[in-house]
């Protein structure tokens, strides 16, 4: 007996993406069947939010009414609204430079380590994700308001053709296996890099899928110490004021050897991971097992004498896991009746905590082409063709993007004086970005098509893009750190409107108003009409719904 299900549209995973995805198409009216491999709760990585990803939340929210998605987006609503889901506070990102062999001490003048905040304070502050509490709510929501979903389904086969596409495989159950065909109009592929539709589809690879490569070593962590419990950092007299406790961050330990990461959760957990650089690795000739991941994680921690302290009593949640090579790249993000979301279509490097924004800003753009029309006929996908044409262009174009940003920033991971100019650059967009979704109604702004159609990262800007595209060129040259300071400061600003690339901070960079008021010309507003904005900083008035939903 073969079980028969027919949709609109099959979405093809149920991470947080899909899982928004299918109950936004849902909400609209379209018939949706949403689909996973597995069961939840599971364990998923990518658990740091940023900025640009709680705004895209909080538009979500607005356009189809998902209170528990604007709840998400900050840490003060998170923790009134949603307690039973395991969060952690991320007031900023924090950097040290790990010396090879030695203890970190802090270094005069703040300079080997750097700290960016992304809130004023706790109640609006970022977040990192418990993936398996958040991923299973939002199938949970999704099923509550009626959405299709089956679990344990793996799907065999696709096949795409005029009328439609035909999905085989089977549903795994306790009681005994049985066989699914499924018929949609239009499939989306939400499973991640290297997914469903590639495989089926013969998606070719690209060749060069990054200037760079990388592998991970990662768990979740028991009993480790916030590292400024285990090595300090005494406030100095002629410095000014740390801007956030340096630990409720998305932490990153740069290494010789590549990077780690450590996400701190609310109720102690940790998650985290080594970025091993391939390259690195073979040139330092470490020669890690990584068919013995534990052994490789010792192997790292015993390289850097101050993690290796913080880590002492530390005990991993399951076992410590390793991957292949994290860079991937599809040719395609979207062809006729299919679309891949963005991590499915490219992933680089979780190094500035771009998955969540960018995979929400795929779930914006598709869910306002798919769910056009909704409930005045079925879907017809000739009327969206030159939408996906124009998705798969911007996803193109954001990739080529964070490629670049990234391929400046890992050979200088190991050089925190030259890293932290690249860094500005990244930040520089990243909050030019997020201040102008805040400040200005997206016709100001030239987004009249709504907010999700600019570029990730500034990468429509013609000013980010082109300071992106040389960064690479520039990081590589030799010469003195102030001289990749000054061309990034130059650079940048326009576009600077917190105050970046100052020396006078020493590496500590607070969220403030006044550099905010003195660069306002930059957003094209008066300083009293941005005082009379403000409290849309920190969620004063709703994100407006996006014209193209």
């Amino acid at each position: 007996m073969t079980r028969l299900e027919r949709a609109e549209v099959l979405v093809v995973g149920s991470g947080f993406a899909g899982a928004i995805l299918a109950r936004a198409l849902h909400a609209r009216g379209r018939d949706v069947l949403l689909v996973e491999r597995g069961t939840h709760p599971r364990f998923a990585l990518g658990e740091s939010s940023t900025p640009l990803a709680n705004i895209a939340l909080e538009r979500l929210a607005a356009t189809y009414g998902f209170a528990d998605l604007r709840h998400l987006a900050a840490w003060g609503r998170w923790r009134r609204h949603l307690p039973h889901l395991g969060c952690g506070l991320k007031r900023g990102f924090t950097f040290y430079a790990q010396p090879t062999g030695s203890r970190f001490e802090l270094a005069a003048r703040n300079a080997n380590r750097l700290l960016v905040a992304a809130s004023p304070d706790d109640e609006v502050s970022d977040t990192q994700w418990l993936r398996a509490d958040v991923d299973a709510h939002l199938v949970e929501r999704a099923v509550d308001e009626g959405m299709r979903y089956l679990d344990r389904c793996e799907l065999r086969s696709c096949q795409i053709e005029a009328g439609g596409a035909r999905c085989e495989g089977m549903l795994r159950r306790s009681s005994g296996d049985e066989a699914l065909v499924v018929e949609a109009a239009f499939v989306v592929d939400a499973s991640g890099p290297g997914g469903f539709l590639a495989t089926m589809l013969g998606i070719a690879e690209r060749v060069r899928p990054a200037r760079f490569s990388t592998r991970l070593l990662f768990a979740h962590f028991d009993g480790l110490p916030p590292f400024s419990q285990v090595e300090p950092s005494p406030p100095r007299a002629d410095a000014p004021a740390e801007p956030f406790p340096e630990s409720w961050a998305a932490v990153h330990h740069l290494l010789d050897a590549g990077w780690m990461y450590q996400l701190r959760f609310d109720a102690g957990l940790v998650s985290a991971g080594f970025v091993v650089d391939t390259e690195r690795e073979e040139s330092l000739g470490l020669r890690l097992p990584w068919g013995e991941p534990e052994r490789a994680f010792g192997i790292l921690l015993e390289r850097y004498p101050s993690l290796a302290r913080q880590f002492e009593h530390a005990r991993p949640r399951g076992a410590i896991a390793a991957t292949g090579v994290l860079q991937r790249r599809l040719e395609r993000a979207a062809g006729e009746r299919w679309a891949v979301l963005p991590q499915a279509y490219a992933f680089y490097s979780p190094l500035f905590s771009t998955g969540i924004a960018w995979s929400l800003l795929g779930v914006e753009r598709l869910a306002g082409l798919l769910g056009e029309g909704a409930g005045c006929g079925s879907l017809v996908p000739a009327a969206i063709e030159a939408g996906l044409e124009r998705y798969s262009a911007l996803l193109e174009r954001e990739a080529d993007h964070q490629e670049a940003l990234l391929a400046a920033a890992y050979p200088l991971l190991h050089d925190l004086s030259r890293f932290s100019a690249i860094a500005q650059l990244y930040f520089a967009a990243a909050s030019f970005g997020e201040l102008r979704q805040r400040l200005l109604e997206p016709s100001e702004g030239g987004a009249a098509e709504g907010w999700c159609w600019q570029g990730f990262l500034g990468a429509t800007d013609p000013l980010l893009r082109a300071a992106v595209e040389e960064s690479p060129s520039r990081a590589a040259r030799d010469g003195a750190p102030s001289e990749l300071h000054r061309w990034v400061r130059k650079t940048i600003a326009p576009r600077n409107l917190i105050g970046l690339a100052d020396p006078a901070r020493q590496n500590l960079y607070p969220v403030e108003i006044p550099p905010l008021l003195a660069a306002c010309r930059r957003l094209g507003l008066e300083p009293a009409e941005l005082e009379r904005r403000l409290p849309r900083l920190r969620g004063g008035s709703p994100v407006r719904a996006e014209a193209s939903a």
